[in-house]
């Protein structure tokens, strides 16, 4: 019985990828005002993610290795990269939206999250009890006991729900689930981090936590800590509390009053964590118009949710908008024009801040007129509401003092808006004052104006962004006097093509999200959309190490199955790129080779550009073949070889000894070009070597790479 519930678990995973698993909308609301927060730390996402199962499993089978300790959680996010948490963010926004919302579904994973959040307490301060060093760990392993339910409830979402609230006292979840879907969520659960974790015990964890304490008596002390941990935060502790009692002695020698300690301390930390998320819950001491308000609240907060994605979708078109835009009129035109449509605000004066004289001067326009830049006024707190708002990093309005309070410039400002009063926005960026943005308005757009301060903020954030990469232009130092360096000017273009990258790539992965949901969960096309996703995922990583001065860091050594790499990334290119082209490939590969100790992402770059050029190269029916070899031998010293070959032309005599040089390129006669000194580079950084043969008859690439296998 086992091996068949082990083999539907997989089947189960193989069906619902991790990101749709849902979390609860009051969570990933303070995970995206947290990831909107320019100055955020990995630290803060982790204080965030840890105190979320379904965001705990997304991250680990996002980065795999092992994540499962506060410090290797933070090192994963910061690997990963704040705009790939971003994205996950908002994919899982995007996926709760789309999903199926109801009471029923709501009540389970408010129960779900309040058990997990209360079992991983309980483990943490039962590690603590005990002296096992690692409180992270067993704080996750607690949080995560339950992550098999999640999965099975994303695979069946009405059926397994509806199991679920016809649950008696009498029966076990366990039992119910392996009637109804041949597994149970423990089995799921184990699979899913023997899948992704390099931590075996986190593993067995979860798969033992519903073991009977008989069992476990000798076992890892994760697992018993899981284990008892699992019984004390379970409902049916308050109503028959001997049989985790006497767990609680056996396993550990934990008294009844020390058991009753601990409980108490976790219940105040449950309700520390669920003030913050704004979480209620309806228990049996609960009156009727007090559970009225509490799904009220629930409700409100799938709105919220709702128009935090309308917001980032809005926002995303305003940057497409805004990068566009070349010149100083031209952009102050198109600011007005989008403050005019997200806010109904016609009249706008933007004052940017000046360090040389410390002073925040207006930027005048065509409509304005040259006498708007003689408004100049020293950043000092009380000169002007427009230098308050800046320095009080806050936004201020007129309508807020009195008008004896007002200084004449301010006066002055009302006047020319137009207006009753003037709204002042800072505009800070990396916690740098780039200006201030005044707004003209009438005292009732107020109410309006402050159901969207959010949107208005992350508005703000925008301008200052854009307007910090023109400065030297809206300060007019664009002449030969200021000459900037090249080497700076490439990289702020690089920075830019960079941002521009992943925008459109965050919308891809968005639409693949909410495509997965349309598609069956066994459908064939899931695994073509897990390949996509894993792709993206792999150029956003690229983008992050290139936006700091390096594309790969092949530092990174994990064990690697190269032949599978390949044999992935070749299914991928036989339904896209050789598709198109009308071409074949064959593979030939070791199947005698272990994993191998290296950088998977640039394995994958290096075959992706050695593929891409040989396609480029070839005519129509052409043939790519690519092989791998195990134990080849290289002056004595182990190497693994990876060969990509085809049946082209070959490459032109002349361009072979400037082969690797970025600027010789023969696409579309050979096959030579940035995408061969990439290749070239991150070899020479992984300590191998790569050759070419060519002639009239093909032409091909050996890549060998020092055997590194782990022990």
């Amino acid at each position: 019985m086992t091996h068949r519930m082990e083999k539907e678990a997989k089947r189960i995973l193989q069906k619902t990828d991790a990101n749709k698993l849902l979390t609860l909308p009051h969570v990933l609301l303070h995970l995206l005002d947290t990831c909107q927060d320019e100055n955020v730390s990995f630290e803060q996402l982790a204080n965030v993610i840890r105190r979320d199962p379904a965001l705990c499993v997304k991250i680990i089978s996002a980065c795999g290795g092992n994540c499962t300790s506060e410090k290797n959680l933070e090192q994963s996010l910061a690997r990963l990269g704040i705009h790939t948490i971003k994205s996950i963010a908002i994919t899982s926004a995007v996926q709760q939206f789309f999903s199926r919302s109801d009471q029923e579904r709501l009540a389970f994973l408010k129960n779900h999250w309040y058990h997990s959040i209360f079992c991983g307490c309980i483990a943490e301060q039962l590690a603590e009890y005990i002296n096992y060093k690692h409180l992270d760990e067993a704080w996750l392993a607690g949080l995560l006991h339950d992550s098999g339910q999640l999965i099975m409830e994303a695979t069946y979402p009405e059926k397994y729900t509806t199991a679920l609230a016809q649950l008696n006292e009498n029966e076990y979840l366990h039992e119910i689930e392996n009637e109804e879907f041949d597994s149970t969520h423990y089995h799921v659960g184990a699979s899913l981090f023997r899948k992704h974790d390099s931590n075996p015990f986190l593993a067995d964890a979860i798969l033992y936590h519903h073991e009977p304490v008989d069992k476990i008596l000798d076992a890892h002390p994760l697992v018993k800590i899981t284990n008892l941990a699992n019984l004390l935060s379970h409902e049916q502790f308050k109503q028959d509390p001997d049989e985790a009692l006497n767990a609680a002695e056996r396993l550990f020698g934990l008294s009844e009053p020390a058991v009753d300690g601990l409980l108490k301390n976790c219940i105040e930390k449950i309700g520390d964590i669920a003030s913050d998320y704004e979480v209620d819950f309806i228990t049996d001491d609960i009156d009727s118009d007090t559970a009225k308000i509490i799904h009220a609240n629930d409700q409100l907060k799938q709105v919220q949710l709702a128009e935090q994605i309308r917001n980032i979708a809005m926002l995303d078109g305003v940057h497409q908008h805004l990068s566009r835009i070349e010149g100083k009129q031209a952009l102050l035109l198109a600011l007005k024009q989008n403050i005019s449509i997200l806010f109904g605000v016609s009249n706008c004066i933007l004052f940017l801040y000046d360090a040389a004289s410390d002073k925040l001067q207006a930027i005048s326009t065509a409509e304005s007129g040259p006498h708007f830049q003689d408004i100049k006024i020293p950043l000092e707190p009380g000169r002007s509401i427009v230098t308050d708002a800046l320095l009080e990093m806050s936004a201020i309005n007129s309508f807020e003092l009195e008008q004896d309070a007002l200084s004449i410039v301010d006066l002055q400002l009302i006047g020319l808006s137009g207006k009753e009063g003037v709204l002042c926005m800072p505009l800070i960026l990396h916690n740098a004052a780039i200006g201030t943005l005044l707004l003209g308005i009438d005292e009732a757009q107020l109410p309006s104006l402050s159901k969207q301060q959010n949107l208005i903020k992350r508005f703000a954030n925008e301008i200052a962004s854009t307007i910090s990469s023109s400065l030297s232009e809206f300060r007019g130092e664009g002449d030969e006097g200021n000459k900037t360096d090249p080497d700076q000017i490439l990289k702020a273009r690089a920075g830019e093509v960079i941002h521009e990258i992943r925008n459109p790539l965050s919308i891809i992965n968005n639409y693949l999200e909410i495509l997965g949901i349309k598609l069956e969960g066994d459908d064939p096309a899931q695994q073509d959309l897990e390949t996509i996703r894993s792709e993206i995922f792999r150029i956003n990583s690229i983008l992050e190490k290139l936006s700091e001065s390096s594309i790969v860091d092949t530092s990174e050594a994990v064990p690697v199955d190269v032949n599978a790499l390949v044999a992935d990334l070749s299914h991928m290119f036989q339904t896209s790129l050789f598709a198109a082209h009308d071409i074949e490939i064959s593979l030939n590969l070791d199947e005698s080779m272990p994993p191998m100790l290296t950088n998977a992402d640039a394995l994958k770059q290096i075959y992706t550009n050695l593929v891409k050029n040989a396609v480029e190269a070839l005519p129509a029916e052409g043939l790519v073949m690519v092989y791998t070899q195990d134990q080849v031998n290289v002056d004595g010293k182990a190497h693994f070889e990876i060969c990509v070959a085809d049946d082209g032309p070959g490459i032109p005599a002349e361009i072979l000894p400037d082969l690797f040089t970025p600027i010789k390129t023969t696409k579309g006669d050979g096959h030579a070009g940035v995408g061969l000194t990439i290749v070239k580079n991150l070899v020479n950084e992984m300590h191998g070597s790569i050759s070419c043969r060519s002639s009239d008859k093909g032409t091909s690439f050996h890549i060998l790479l020092p055997r590194n296998i782990q022990e």
